[in-house]
Order: structure tokens, then sequence, then C-alpha cells
């Protein structure tokens, strides 16, 4: 009887002590529902600053570290090329390609097209005249220009001379006093002697130096013992004055 009695009441605080159980169990599961329900209100009310705005919660570090950055790479630029937006090797390169394209032009005679660029190169050089490189190609350009200039006017003084016709029939010559013979003149001519705007200026055994203006510039010119040379026949410079 007493071990029916105990088991009795054992099942009945078993009874009792899951009834207890339960609702504690009810109350946490409700708690979590209501933590998760909090979180999701939560990322609907997330703030997110429009474009451009600026935060005040912005990290000090970071932005003294990022205007460092900038003034760095802005540094090196100049660094490399004499003014900012421009390409230092590239350019060079170019003007590189520009000085050979100069040459063949010169190589080939084409005065006016080697004047053409030499200018255009000059100017573009010039925005970077602070860079050692930039000054020594430039210089180089206006060797070149100044080489084209010289012989463009001298082929242009050569054809003015050779349309004058002259030509050397002979030559009187003795070691101290020659004369020349020249197409057309009356008379044979002596050194200092003008013909058709020219001056002889020496008299050789076969070859008449003459002395021409062109331009308010003078040019020494020859002229052999039957030589007939058309305008147009450029020869090589003899010498300027």
């Amino acid at each position: 009887m007493r071990w029916f009695i105990l088991v009795c009441l054992s099942i009945s605080s078993f009874v009792i002590f899951a009834a207890d159980v339960k609702p504690e169990a009810d109350k946490t599961k409700a708690e979590v529902n209501v933590l998760e329900q909090l979180l999701e209100e939560q990322k609907k009310w997330t703030f997110e600053p429009p474009a451009g705005r600026q935060d005040v919660f912005y990290d000090l570090e970071d932005l003294r570290r990022a205007q460092k950055s900038l003034t760095t790479d802005a540094s090196a630029q100049a660094a490399n090329t004499s003014r900012p937006g421009i390409d230092r090797e590239k350019t060079l390169d170019w003007a590189r390609n520009e000085l050979a394209r100069v040459e063949g032009f010169v190589l080939v005679r084409k005065w006016e097209d080697a004047i053409r660029v030499c200018e255009s190169t000059i100017k573009t050089l010039a925005k970077s005249a602070d860079d050692d490189a930039f000054v020594q190609m430039t210089e180089r350009f206006k060797r070149y220009r100044t080489q084209a200039e010289e012989a463009k006017i001298y082929e242009e003084a050569q054809a003015k001379f050779d349309a004058l016709g002259l030509k050397i029939e002979g030559i009187l010559w003795s070691a101290t006093s020659s004369m020349a013979i020249v197409g057309g003149e009356t008379r044979a001519l002596k050194l200092n002697d003008r013909v058709k705007d020219c001056v002889i200026i020496n008299i050789d055994t076969n070859r008449v130096d003459f002395l021409f203006h062109y331009n308010r510039r003078r040019f020494e010119f020859q002229r052999y013992v039957g030589e007939d040379v058309k305008a147009g026949d450029a020869k090589t410079p003899s010498r300027k004055r």
C-alpha cells in the first residue's frame, strides 16, 4: 500500500513539473519571435545617405590619408612632365617621329615641308620649356629649320641667277690680269666688272665667279667655260657672304 502511494505521488510530481516547463518554452519562443520582428523592422529603418552627401561620421584618418595620396600622385606627375596633362614619354616619342620626318624632307630637298613641320613641333615643345629633354629636342628642330631656310633661299637665288643665262665662252688668262668672254657682251670683262646684275669677283683658268644679290643677301655663283645651265638646276652652295 505504501509502495502504491509513492508511485502515485511521483507521477503527480512529474505531471506538475511538465506543466511548469511548457510555459517557459513557450515564453522563450515568443521572445525569439519578437526579437526577429525587431531586427526586420530595424532593417527597414537603416539610414543610407544619398549620393554626394557628406556623412558626419566620416573617418578623419582615412580622409587625411586619401588627401595625401592625391597630393603625392600630383607631385609625381609634375616631376615626370613639365606640365599636367602631358604624357612626357609619348610626347618625346612623337617629337622623335617628327624629327625623322624633317630629316626625310631635308634629304629630298623639300625645304618648305621641313620648315612647316619644324615650326609646328617647336610650338608644341615650347609648352614644356622647363624640361631639359624637350629643350634639347627643340634645339635640334631649330637647327633643321635654319638649315632648311638657308637652303630654300639659296635655291631661290640660284634659280634667279640661272635665269640670267650667263655663259662663259672663253677666258683670256694670265698671272697678272685675266679677262672673261661672256656670251652677249661686246667686250671681254675683267675683275669687278658688272654684267646682268652680277659682279665678277674672280677669273680662273676655266671658271668665273660672280657675286649676286638676292633678297638683301649676297651669294657667290660660278660658271665654267662652255657651261650652259638652265633655271632650276640648283647646285650645292659654295659660299655666302
